[in-house]
């Protein structure tokens, strides 16, 4: 028989139970965890960007019952879908949880479940340490970011469901902003003939004076342009894509590129920097890309050339084909080094090397992209990382400092009036108009041309050439559904960053009654400008030229509004004429030709204050050679350029490259030829050799007229 419990013995017993009993319940009215903060540091990310790293979630637990274990289910939700490499099984390691118990990060053996916007770290467990504190941290976690690209910089919200009592639920982990902006010089590039050297490097070019066009690169925010990191197929690519060159064009690009930070940069002279091969320190950490080869079309694939090494800046000289099919053709670049703190940019020149002269210049087309380029939005097994939607990059004008450039393009469009006239009924007018088209800056102007009624509709056509640089619109008339009365409508020309313009039309629909009279034997088919063959206005005491049949004769005139012209060549298709003086401030004239005493059928033909176009081969050096590739004008030479189209009066400038505002030496009548002015302009002394753009404007009363531009060689 057992010996009873004595009394004390009993009360002890009672009250260890108590203790035990109590302990027991206290614990399970406080969270194994303790209190848990929940924090990050969100950072900037590229809104092209398909597979964006988020910044990392940290939950930091302080109070926690030393030994708990805690097993559960972490997840992380994301308003745009989760973009990490998976395996088959749409499990991520590439996604991490790392755990902290006081003695450093430790990688959990938890892979990440995927599965579309959410990561889970299913059955993952904690056990606490004696400290009671611990932390969790969530990493290396991928996004498409440009699924947000409607949202604006909306931030990335994340939305976590854990088993720890957290401070909050929702958290920021980023903030998208566009990575990339970008100047293409020439978004369309006017082939003309531009040879090669026997050495192909950059010096050799730039002493060939073969044509090149610059492309620049601009970070929307600093560390925007990355190199390859841990878990990456490559670093951030760019894609520049060509179209469109003739059969017979090569093209050549810099192996590396030298970026703003650079010992020396590396430039085509045609942008904000001088021109240069570029020098870069190795291990300077200032921005350098270099060219993949083996790339492909999307820009994935390939390894970039070595970065050079050693201890003294390294000239970057050498240059590398551009393959082309048909006329089209890609280059792909990868950052290779980049600083973190400041925005960099970068720009390099292609050079086109083609057999000229070309007597049909062709434009084609340059375009660049973020790459890879990529259309997958989800987790992937196989898609780079990093990689981005094809978003076209903004002009980065803003960042450099650069907008109103005079190397950029500027759209003037001189607002002449469009009259237009025809006859209830008839499917076209008397005569068509015009509106022309230029480009007074430099590089390459795109532009379109619209229609907005703003009475009647559908009775306006635009004939366009071209929506590159200076041309002309001819504007047609279909009256078939229109009453008799008056009509109008307004043309708009957006060409973008350099400018937009709307020029009113006016239609004056006749009664069909008024039959207009048979054409007559002498027929005036065009007038045009005498010194480029193209539709534009005429300028009084300027000389033009007519198209036709039937323009010759034993007495030959031709009047405009009545005044007589001053004839100074005749053939039965074609007069060369000086227009009357007389006709002053008149916007609009009739041209009527009369050959022994029979009439033409009046032309209306549009007149302007001032309309300046060079001659073809008009351009002599001061040697009074025709300034040509085997006759280049020297830098600080003085060039003779021969025009039409200058009044006297008007004030003369002249741009050479992106050199504007040039002061003529003598702007006036050119000796002994008709029609002709003259503007000596010395070649600016800094230019390198090349071929560039040369442009004459004009201004009177306030307004600028510039002429095509004209290939210019220098040397």
């Amino acid at each position: 028989m057992e010996s009873p419990i004595r009394t004390g013995e009993r009360f002890l017993v009672f009250v260890t139970f108590l203790a035990t009993t109590f302990s027991a319940a206290y614990a399970q009215s406080q969270p194994a965890s303790g209190q848990c903060l929940t924090t990050t540091v969100p950072p900037t990310v590229r809104s092209e960007g398909l597979a964006e790293r988020m910044g990392d979630v940290i939950i930091q637990c302080s109070g926690s019952i030393p030994g708990a274990v805690i097993t559960g289910n972490y997840a992380i939700s994301l308003p745009v879908n989760i973009t990490n490499q998976i395996d088959t099984s749409n499990l991520t390691t590439e996604a991490q949880v790392l755990i902290n118990y006081g003695l450093g990060n430790t990688p959990s053996p938890v892979a990440g479940l995927v599965s579309g916007n959410t990561i889970s770290f299913n059955g993952l467990s904690i056990t606490v340490p004696a400290s009671g504190s611990f932390s969790l941290t969530f990493t290396n976690l991928r996004a498409d970011v440009n699924q947000l690209s409607a949202s604006g910089s909306a931030p990335i919200v994340a939305s976590l469901s854990v088993p720890l009592l957290i401070n909050q639920a929702q958290i920021i982990v980023a903030y998208p902003m566009s990575g990339l902006f970008a100047t293409l010089y020439s978004t369309g590039v006017t082939c003309t003939g531009s040879p090669l050297p026997p050495t192909l490097d950059m010096p050799d070019l730039f002493a060939a004076k073969t044509a090149l066009f610059s492309t620049r690169v601009t970070e929307g925010f600093a560390g925007a342009f990355t190199m390859q990191g841990a878990g990456e197929t490559n670093g951030t690519r760019f894609l520049v894509t060509y179209s469109g060159f003739p059969s017979n064009a090569s093209l050549y690009v810099p192996n590396f590129v030298a970026g703003s930070d650079a010992t020396v940069p590396t430039a085509g002279g045609d942008l904000n920097l001088p021109q240069a091969a570029g020098q870069w320190l190795p291990g300077s950490g200032t921005l350098l890309l270099s060219l993949v080869p083996g790339a492909d079309a999307t820009g994935t694939g390939g390894t970039p050339l070595p970065p050079p090494t050693g201890t003294s800046a390294v000239a970057l000289n050498a240059v590398s084909q551009v393959p082309l099919t048909n006329g089209v053709g890609y280059a792909v670049y990868e950052v290779v080094s980049a600083g973190t703190t400041l925005i960099e940019s970068a720009q390099f020149p292609t050079f086109l090397g083609l057999p000229g002269p070309v007597t049909t210049p062709t434009i084609a087309q340059e375009a660049l992209l973020l790459a890879p380029v990529s259309t997958v939005t989800t987790a992937s097994i196989s898609a780079p990382v990093p990689r981005f939607a094809s978003v076209a990059p903004a002009s980065d004008c803003s960042i450099i400092g650069d907008c109103g450039a005079a190397y950029f393009p500027k759209l003037n469009v001189p607002d002449l009036p469009v009259q237009l006239t025809s006859t209830a009924g008839a499917s076209t007018g008397t005569a068509p108009g015009y509106i022309y088209v230029q480009n007074a800056g430099g590089g390459i102007m795109s532009w379109t041309s619209t229609i907005t009624y703003v009475s009647g509709s559908g009775w306006l056509t635009l004939y366009t050439p071209t929506n590159e640089n200076s041309a002309t619109i001819s504007v047609g008339v279909d009256a078939q559904s229109l009453a008799a009365g008056t009509y109008q409508a307004n043309v708009v020309i957006n060409a973008g960053n350099a400018g937009s313009a709307t020029i009113p039309v006016t239609l004056t629909i006749q009664p069909a009654a008024q039959v207009t009279p048979p054409a007559s034997a002498v027929t005036v088919s065009s007038v045009v400008n005498a010194a480029t063959f193209a539709a534009t206005p005429l300028v009084a005491g300027s000389l033009a030229t007519v198209m036709g049949s039937n323009l010759s004769g034993a007495n030959v005139s031709a009047a405009f509004n009545g005044a007589a012209a001053t004839l100074l060549y005749t053939s039965a298709s074609q007069i060369n004429l000086q227009v009357p003086a007389g006709l002053g401030s008149d916007t609009a004239a009739n041209l009527v030709v009369t050959v022994n005493g029979v009439s033409s059928a009046p032309v209306t033909v549009q007149l302007a204050p001032a309309w300046p176009a060079i001659f073809a081969h008009g351009v002599l050096n001061q040697d009074n050679q025709v300034n040509s590739a085997a006759d280049p004008a020297p830098a600080g030479s003085i060039l003779q350029i021969f025009a039409t189209g200058i009044p006297a009066g008007a004030t003369v400038t002249a741009q050479i490259g992106s050199q504007a505002g040039l002061t003529p030496l003598y702007s006036g009548p050119a000796p002994s030829l008709t029609g002709v002015q003259q503007v000596n302009v010395a070649v600016p002394s800094g230019l390198t050799p090349q071929t560039t753009q040369l442009t004459l404007c004009a201004t009177i009363a306030g307004k600028q007229y510039c002429s095509p531009s004209y290939s210019l060689i220098t040397g």
